[in-house]
């Protein structure tokens, strides 16, 4: 901090105008984010049209072990996030 300004709460979650050095990392993240959810949510939508169970749990599993094996407990975290956002309905944005 510079001696004599007065930083507030609120300036801390004040976005950089000029961004910060992760942002084009961040939006990419998002982009592919939404691509993998789609394609999740295509794959089992037609799992259920062909008379199947909407997931296989086994690929979910893999891919569990997968993000925990190159990130740690953090891994496992965010796979289960990856998860559950292909599993709800909730409104992604349109495609960029």
């Amino acid at each position: 901090m510079t001696a004599g300004v007065t930083v507030t709460s609120e300036d801390l979650f004040v976005p950089d105008p000029a961004g910060g050095p992760c942002d084009p990392l961040d939006d990419l993240l998002i982009t592919l984010l939404i691509d993998r959810t789609r394609r999740a949510r295509d794959h089992h939508a037609a799992r259920c049209e062909a008379g199947l169970p909407a997931r296989k749990l086994a690929w979910e599993y893999a891919m569990m072990k997968r993000y925990t094996a190159r990130l740690g407990a953090h891994g496992a975290d965010i796979a289960r996030a990856v998860l559950a956002l292909a599993h709800s309905e909730s409104e992604l944005p349109p495609a960029e």
